[in-house]
C-alpha cells in the first residue's frame, strides 16, 4: 500500500521536472521503488508506473520520443491517455522489467 502523502510529493516533483527537462523511465522506475519498498512484485510496480503515468497525462505530461531534430527535439505520440498507458504496459510487460531512461519513451509537458 502506498502512502497518498508521499504519493502526491513525489508525483508533484515528477509534475515539476516534466515541465523543466525531459523524463526519463530510470526516475519514474526509481519514483516506483521508493513508493513501494523492497518485496514488491512486478505487477505491484507496474501498476503504481501506469498510475504515475497516468497522473503525468493528467497534469498536462506526453509521452514521446526524443529527435536529432533542434527544431522539434521531442515528438508527442499521438495518442489518448489510454492508448498510451495500453502502450507503456505492453512494452514494459515484455520486458519482465521496468524500464531506464530511454527505453519506451520520454515524457515532457510540451
Amino acid at each position: 500500500m502506498v502512502n497518498q502523502e508521499a504519493y502526491r510529493r513525489e508525483l508533484e516533483y515528477l509534475i515539476q521536472y516534466a515541465h523543466d527537462d525531459w523524463l526519463g523511465f530510470s526516475v519514474l522506475s526509481g519514483s516506483v521503488g521508493s513508493l513501494l519498498g523492497r518485496g514488491a512484485s512486478f505487477e505491484e510496480q507496474l501498476g503504481l508506473l501506469l498510475r504515475i503515468v497516468g497522473d503525468l497525462y493528467d497534469a498536462g505530461a506526453r509521452a514521446g520520443d526524443l529527435t536529432e531534430s533542434p527544431q522539434e527535439p521531442f515528438l508527442p505520440w499521438r495518442a489518448e491517455k489510454a492508448e498510451v498507458l495500453t502502450r507503456i504496459a505492453a512494452e514494459v510487460k515484455t520486458s519482465s522489467r521496468l524500464p531506464d531512461s530511454g527505453d519506451v519513451c520520454w515524457f515532457t509537458v510540451p
